[in-house]
């Protein structure tokens, strides 16, 4: 695997403090990948010199070194990961210059229109695009992200409903933030690492993610593998079981007498969620960046940003699916805004809360986290 690069540090700092500042440590699913590509995008359009300290700032980079990044990460597409942008601008008006960056601009459809470039990169998990847009939307931003990565081999259940994994990357490891904490990776081929992280009952939800940073780091660095776990004697933790007993294998590949073999008993979830977006750090900074490209004339009352996300995610015997849909809308102030937002929320069964993160592999996209989930009971 190629060094992690500049953007995937970037993007992990920025999902951290996305995560405080939204109230998001317990979002059912949500991709802070999603928001970063697409205010990088145009970050270059931010020239008041505090707004411009504030975006670096947010998004770790200066801001040509974002938006070069977004611009080689499309140019080096994942084989695994659909990434796109849009723009549209009101017909009736025009840009004082040309976006910087690689958002393509064209004009501003219907909402349908909309909807169908939702579904069209997001392989049709994303319906609707998640704002609505009428006469005074002025000019509208977009990003998508989509991943299906599936297990190399299908995962079995048991009894009580859970999902099987049997060996392949499970570990105990020990976390300053959120003590020991149990890591389980079914397999792919497809380039996305999908990790579960579950840590003792009480914890924060906050400490928890602190923990999966460090985890990450550990794998993305090559130092963690299969049956790592704390020095000494393995005992019963907040999550594992240790039991010594006579079971039999098939002869061949059969485990040596006194071998670990590690099982995992992952919940299969789906859910939806519809973030609102418009607070979080940086938006306000490149919206105003933006507004200051459309004739005064449109702006004369001011303007209205709205920054929302829809995203979804499913786990099961097969793989992983998450997509998200980002849009950034300029409005021409004094008149409200809409949007349907449609929130299903699923109980999956399991003892208790943990995280997750899908990660890129390869290329430009090394190390990139693509979504983060945290999952309920």
């Amino acid at each position: 695997m190629a060094p992690t690069t500049v953007p995937a540090v970037a993007l992990r700092d920025h999902a951290a403090r996305l995560r405080a500042a939204a109230g998001l440590d317990e979002a059912p699913i949500v991709s802070a990948a999603g928001l970063w590509l697409l205010l990088a995008a145009v970050a270059e359009t931010v020239t008041e010199p505090a707004d411009r300290a504030a975006v670096e700032d947010v998004l770790g980079v200066p801001v040509a070194t974002a938006t070069g990044a977004v611009t080689a990460l499309l140019a080096d597409p994942h084989p695994a990961v659909g990434a796109a942008l849009g723009g549209w601008l009101r017909p009736d008006l025009a840009l004082s210059r040309a976006l910087p960056g690689p958002v393509p601009v064209a004009a501003l459809p219907g909402q349908a229109a909309l909807d169908a470039w939702a579904r069209e990169h997001t392989r049709g998990l994303i319906e609707r695009f998640p704002v609505e847009v009428d006469a005074d939307t002025l000019l509208l931003l977009a990003s998508a992200l989509v991943t299906e990565p599936r297990w190399r081999r299908p995962l079995g259940t048991d009894d009580d409903g859970l999902l099987l994994l049997d060996g392949e990357l499970q570990a105990i490891v020990a976390t300053e933030a959120a003590g020991p904490v149990a890591v389980a990776a079914p397999p792919t081929d497809d380039g996305i690492d999908v990790l579960s992280v579950v840590a003792a009952p009480g914890v924060a939800a906050a400490d928890v993610w602190q923990a999966v940073d460090e985890v990450v780091a550990r794998h993305l660095g090559g130092a963690l593998a299969h049956g790592d776990r704390p020095a000494g004697e393995l005992a019963d933790g907040h999550a594992w079981r240790v039991a010594e007993r006579t079971e039999r294998f098939e002869a061949w590949g059969a485990p040596d007498d006194g071998a670990e073999v590690w099982t995992g008993r992952l919940p299969a979830w789906q859910a939806d969620a519809t973030h609102d977006l418009t607070s979080a750090p940086g938006v306000t900074e490149v919206g105003h960046g933006l507004g200051a490209l459309l004739p005064p004339e449109a702006t004369a009352r001011g303007i209205d940003l709205q920054c929302v996300q829809a995203a979804t995610a499913s786990y099961d015997a097969d793989g992983f699916r998450a997509a998200a849909v980002t849009a950034l809308s300029v409005r021409a102030a004094g008149m409200p805004s809409y949007v349907d937002r449609r929130v299903r929320r699923v109980t999956v069964t399991y003892d208790r809360p943990h995280a997750l993160v899908a990660l890129a592999r390869g290329g430009a996209w090394e190390g990139v986290p693509l979504f983060h989930a945290w999952v309920r009971p």
